[in-house]
């Protein structure tokens, strides 16, 4: 009698067991997730458009960021302000920008001093590569000089010192110039000169200034 009920008890733990198991398999094959998988090895090909998806998306990302242009470059020169000592400015922080605006072309170059945040830009409309471009221009073309004695103080006006055309008055303020000696599709190069003055009526001078700048894609 003993054996028959060690017997049944043992008959009634495996069912137990398989009861188990069968909710544990249910349950995880009742899941989306794991029924998305079911489907996936069933149809093998499913596999193969994932994984060309990936490939793709890596391939475009790769690209995004390598078509994004990367500068190098130097600008070098000596800066003085409001009378005081003039100073070497000498920074590897200098973007060239080569832009379409209509039927002209648009140069930007701008230079930080990374040790004070002196600052340089210029504008020059009508670019058509190496020359000579002044600032502020002629009767027709607004080109812009500034002179920024610290960029990080923005909201300080006399901090910006500008070359601007002639007030009514006939009254410049201001005079530069940009000689442009190289430019091919991944290079451009020159030198730069400018005078600015500030609301305040002080002056900057920025003198004998050279630059290089090259980037892995063309200008435009």
């Amino acid at each position: 009698m003993s054996h028959f009920n060690e017997i049944n008890n043992s008959k009634q733990q495996m069912s137990k067991s398989t009861a188990g198991k069968f909710t544990f398999w249910r349950s995880v094959l009742s899941n989306p997730i794991s029924k998305s998988v079911i489907s996936l090895f069933r149809n093998p090909i499913r596999i193969l458009y994932i994984g060309l998806f990936i490939f793709v998306v890596l391939i475009n990302i790769e690209h995004s960021f390598s078509d994004a242009p990367k500068q190098m470059g130097y600008f070098s020169g000596t800066i003085e302000f409001d009378n005081n000592p003039a100073y070497s400015i000498n920074t590897h922080n200098i973007k060239v920008h080569v832009t379409k605006s209509g039927d002209e072309n648009i140069l930007e170059i701008t230079a930080i001093n990374q040790s004070d945040s002196n600052t340089v830009y210029t504008r020059i409309k009508n670019f058509k590569g190496v020359g000579t471009y002044f600032i502020p221009g002629d009767g027709t073309t607004a080109n812009v000089g500034n002179l920024i004695k610290d960029v990080q103080d923005y909201q300080n006006k006399n901090n910006f010192y500008e070359a601007t055309r002639p007030n009514s008055a006939g009254i410049s303020n201001g005079v530069g110039r940009v000689n442009i000696t190289t430019y091919t599709e991944n290079t451009i190069s020159g030198d730069l000169v400018l005078i600015g003055n500030n609301p305040a009526g002080q002056q900057a001078i920025l003198g004998a200034a050279k630059f290089n700048v090259t980037q892995n894609t063309t200008w435009k």
